[in-house]
């Protein structure tokens, strides 16, 4: 196997074991039976799950339509991560206070969505860095 492949492979099995462990936090929620999980959880990951999958052709073919540059270095910016996180964590805190679904609901959405972008972060580097140059 080339390098080429083993990151390549190595990439979509982080992907899948994200999505695993939403799985995993989903079968949680069911066996908690509880109006927080049920309502709020599920819901959330069913909206998230078709927002992430259907993203994923999108991202590549913006990376593809910019065009490909070989002197990317490092990696992008974190602050968006950073943000969808924090304001997640903060309307799911507020349900305690103000007791409204909608609220946890939005805020276990953006911490879905956060560490969606965490990943896409990590992908995009380690995909400019794999696919060759694209001729100009």
């Amino acid at each position: 196997m080339t390098l080429r492949a083993v990151a390549l492979t190595r990439l979509i099995a982080v992907r899948l074991l994200w999505y695993a462990g939403i799985a995993v936090v989903a079968i949680m929620a069911l066996a908690l039976n509880t109006q927080f999980s049920v309502a709020v959880l599920l819901s959330a990951i069913a909206i998230y799950i078709p927002l992430s999958v259907l993203c994923l052709p999108l991202m590549a073919w913006l990376c593809w339509s910019r065009g490909l540059r070989p002197t990317v270095q490092g990696l992008a910016p974190a602050w968006p991560a950073w943000l969808a996180g924090a304001l997640g964590i903060a309307l799911v805190a507020s349900y305690h206070v103000l007791a409204d679904l909608d609220l946890a609901e939005c805020g276990f959405l953006l911490m879905l969505v956060a560490g969606d972008l965490w990943l896409v972060r990590r992908e995009a580097t380690q995909f400019f860095t794999l696919a060759p140059a694209l001729p100009s």
